[in-house]
């Protein structure tokens, strides 16, 4: 009669684990989701940074304008 006790007792306690893991796996699914969604929204505003980025680049008239060429206002 024990050895049945001891069975139940060890299913029971394998039925409680799948329950927390379902519970943990649905918790992350979500957290995954909602970190995917964010992503895709930080690429979209990347993408028009760098097209925002080209627009004010080629309206500047200096074009070629390079730092370096410059001399020190010493000189």
């Amino acid at each position: 009669m024990d050895k049945i006790k001891l069975i139940e007792q060890q299913l029971e306690d394998l039925q409680t684990q799948v329950a927390f893991q379902e519970d943990t796996i649905e918790q992350l699914n979500k957290v995954i989701t909602k970190q995917d969604s964010l992503i895709r929204k930080m690429e979209q505003r990347f993408v028009l940074l760098g097209e925002k980025l080209q627009d004010m680049e080629s309206q500047m008239p200096n074009k070629g304008f390079n730092p370096a060429d410059e001399l020190p206002p010493h000189f």
